[in-house]
């Protein structure tokens, strides 16, 4: 069934993809970097790593490939069982295994898989469409700073530059346009806190002096008891934060279907189910429930693969 291509897609969202019965694919993020003797410079890139110990699956993988399939939780575990299995016997077999977008696994005779990783494929969504740029120093020029004090000054590559100066000016674009957005990010971000500041203090402001009023008129005016009127104090909203993290019920491909399976969850008691929109692959998604924390969402998702649905799985929403 070629179960790399269900694992690559999943690399730009999740830093850690358990494939059950074999192993996890672990990625870090590795920041840009110069290569001194080629004088290549690459761009920001997730590293791609493997660790055989941590095997025992987490719902991540087989609830993607049930998504994609349209098949329930259970068929879509015994396809990556089946998958996992011929991939141990190559691997006993004294065979290497290359899987496509990941690396070439081996087995040595205790029975330990290395793995080495493709460099060609970057999972880092920020990174997107950026390239390895090759520059080499111009002709006639010393480069050792012991002989000489003058500049060293870089060229593109001919060979790469004739084919690639316009994706090198892309990828030059590329990194302005980040520095602007993240600028203009953080002024956006600044100005929105000292608005938001400056209209507590006024509400504030104005709720002590309507107070005050109505204190002097009760004591200054009128001898006798005087019952006070409610004043209402009209302060900023408190910004609610919005969940992040939702237990999946279910992917359909037709709109009817969720909203049945909606039906079904408040029928059932989950009176905060409710629909999440189309994922990228064009299923319709159904959430039992929203939550702002982690650890809350993993406390739900256990009762209710315990109770009702163990094929329900984490949804990790971008923020």
């Amino acid at each position: 069934m070629q179960l790399e291509k269900y694992i690559s897609p999943l690399l730009f969202r999740y830093n850690c993809v358990v494939i059950p019965g074999f192993g996890a694919v672990l990625t870090h993020e590795k920041g840009a970097s110069h290569h001194e003797k080629t004088h290549t410079f690459y761009p920001p890139t997730k590293v791609v790593s493997f660790n055989a110990q941590l095997h025992v699956g987490d719902g991540i993988l087989v609830s993607h490939i049930a998504a994609v399939l349209s098949i329930t939780y259970e068929a879509a575990l015994s396809l990556v069982k089946e998958e996992v299995q011929l991939w141990k016997s190559e691997l006993n077999s004294g065979h290497a295994l290359a899987l496509d977008g990941l690396g070439v696994f081996t087995q040595n005779s205790e029975a330990k898989i290395s793995f080495k990783p493709f460099h060609e494929y970057n999972y880092l969504p920020a990174s997107f469409g950026l390239q390895a740029v090759k520059v080499v120093p111009t002709a006639g020029l010393n480069l050792s700073p012991q002989q000489s004090s003058e500049p060293v000054v870089f060229q593109l590559d001919p060979q790469y530059a004739h084919k690639n100066v316009r994706q090198f000016r892309k990828v030059l674009l590329r990194y302005a346009a980040t520095a602007l957005i993240g600028v203009s990010g953080a002024l956006s971000v600044y100005q929105s806190y000292n608005l938001h500041t400056e209209n507590k203090r006024v509400a504030f402001q104005e709720a002590t002096k309507e107070v005050e009023h109505k204190i002097q008129e009760a004591t200054f005016f009128n001898s006798n008891p005087l019952s006070l009127s409610t004043v209402e104090i009209s302060l900023a909203k408190k910004e609610i934060t919005k969940p992040s993290f939702f237990i999946i019920a279910g992917a359909f491909r037709e709109p009817e279907n969720a909203s049945k399976r909606i039906a079904q969850l408040k029928k059932s008691g989950y009176e905060k189910a409710s629909y999440l929109g189309p994922n990228r692959y064009g299923l319709h998604q159904v959430s039992f429930q929203g939550f702002v924390t982690e650890s809350e969402a993993r406390t739900f998702l256990k009762e209710v693969q315990a109770q009702f649905a163990k094929d329900a799985w984490l949804l990790v929403a971008k923020k």
